[in-house]
């Protein structure tokens, strides 16, 4: 029996051709959902004051080389850009912060007004009830409890169904992981880093979070120090739930939604943290073909991380490519880029990367596996056809003059027997992750990338020849 999860992508998969009745989406009583965090104090993330925190004898925690206002400004600038593929807003962002410089507590980042909310408790008593639950979420709660900030993102469906219909939850997960490399990226470049969590009970994440029945709860990231070598190994492995939720029980969730992506979402959910199992990156085997290795980078990481203060936040534009040819070093430069933060951040080396290159000097038209692990480049198929590219998208004049595009797929069947249906989310997650990482690298060149989210799955894989047993996540375009 197949996976719920093979059964929703299947269903969400665009085609020239569609029959039957539209599906009703919708899902329980959700109604007008009140904003808790409304009566909530207030503070403007680009006016805090620098905080100091002493560090005790038997604390390693966060030695701050940079004030925590550096940090908490830095972060939350670069977060009030939409970086979601068609610019909705579609993502929520929490935090809950310790010893910065505005008080210990649990906040909402308000992207109208630039300010962090602080969540208005009624008494200390649920302050310290909704808290703990938080941390006991998460598998890997230590994480919570040691890092000054730790972020919370969240899928507001309500915004993103009217766009996407069915596969709004598929590409909520895109732009989660567009906003989490966005967090690592503007963590590392202060001198800190970013590590994503992807495993915990949903409800309680929910509960904490005071969240509407339309919001789901989707990842975390907890900043921590760089100098804490213990939690640099951290996203070397995933998280798999394969005992959460049997195959067979799929068919007896809750009849009442008729959504598949809330089906979907409860295949994913996680109830019994004791159920998980911690999965070490899989290791990727050889590729067959010709093998192209990737010239030096252009410009040292250090370059990306003083051209991305210098450029300031940029949010995803859409706009048409110009006529370029990309040079050997550019291209190169890029995909090594991919890796300035940590490249398995969710999905423990099960994403495969593709590249189907038009033009780019040196580089024969085809396309590609990437192999990361040895910065080289394997001809897969040669001889391209363009035109037949074109229209294998909805929009046919989307990808036209991008240089080049960066597809990310996975074995479905494969991923989910190692890591559960909650594979599909930690996946996508993991594929918007990495999009974000090139959208930011082209910008740090003067280059244009972006996420193509409206194109023909199974006339693209015809088209690349990449096997009928991989499922294609996102595509990214990348050109001037």
């Amino acid at each position: 029996m197949a996976y719920f999860s093979e059964t929703y992508h299947e269903s969400i998969k665009y085609g020239r051709q569609v029959s039957g009745d539209p599906v009703t989406l919708h899902w329980e009583n959700s109604g007008n959902v009140s904003n808790p965090y409304a009566a909530g104090k207030r503070y403007a993330t680009n006016g805090v004051k620098a905080g100091q925190r002493k560090k005790s004898a038997s604390e390693d925690l966060f030695e701050i080389t940079q004030s925590s206002s550096t940090l908490l400004n830095r972060l939350f600038t670069q977060l009030q850009n939409d970086v979601s593929a068609d610019g909705l807003h579609s993502v929520g962002v929490y935090a809950y912060i310790k010893g910065q410089s505005v008080p210990d507590d649990l906040y909402k980042f308000d992207y109208e007004t630039r300010e962090l909310v602080a969540y208005p408790w009624e008494n200390a008593k649920l302050k310290k009830t909704r808290l703990e639950a938080l941390v006991k979420a998460f598998a890997d709660g230590n994480f919570i409890e040691d890092a000054p900030i730790t972020l919370f993102f969240t899928a507001l469906l309500d915004r993103a169904v009217w766009r996407f219909k069915e596969a709004a939850y598929h590409e909520l997960e895109l732009d989660v992981g567009s906003y989490v490399g966005l967090a690592s990226i503007s963590a590392r470049s202060a001198g800190a880093m970013g590590i994503p969590l992807g495993s915990f009970v949903d409800a309680e994440v929910a509960y904490a979070l005071d969240l509407g029945v339309s919001e789901i709860p989707m990842a975390a990231v907890a900043i921590m120090p760089k100098a804490l070598k213990k939690y640099e190994l951290a996203s070397q492995f995933a998280y798999s739930s394969r005992g959460e939720l049997p195959m067979q029980e799929n068919a007896a969730l809750n009849p009442r939604v008729r959504a598949r992506f809330l089906l979907q979402n409860k295949a994913e959910s996680i109830t019994d943290l004791s159920k998980c199992v911690k999965v070490f990156r899989v290791q990727n085997q050889a590729f067959e073909g010709d093998e192209f290795p990737l010239t030096p980078q252009k410009y040292p990481n250090e370059f990306f991380f003083r051209e991305y203060d210098f450029l300031g936040p940029g949010a995803l534009e859409h706009r048409p490519f110009k006529p370029w040819t990309a040079s050997l070093d550019d291209f190169s430069t890029l995909l090594r880029w991919m890796e300035i933060c940590t490249l398995n951040a969710f999905g423990a080396g099960l994403l495969k990367i593709w590249v189907a290159c038009f033009d780019v000097s040196l580089v024969y038209q085809g396309i590609y596996r990437y192999q990361p692990s040895k910065k080289s480049l394997y001809l897969h198929a040669g001889n391209l056809d363009r035109e037949a590219f074109l229209k294998a998208h909805l929009d046919g004049e989307s990808p036209k003059d991008a240089a080049f595009a960066v597809f990310f797929t996975v074995d479905l069947k494969d991923a989910c027997n190692i890591m559960g249906d909650r594979g599909y989310r930690c996946l996508n997650m993991n594929a918007g992750y990495v999009a974000e990482m090139l959208r930011e690298s082209a910008r740090s060149l003067g280059k244009y990338a972006r996420r193509e989210t409206f194109f023909y799955e199974d006339e693209l894989k015809r088209l690349m020849k990449i096997p009928e047993s991989e499922t294609l996540l996102c595509e990214v375009l990348v050109g001037r």
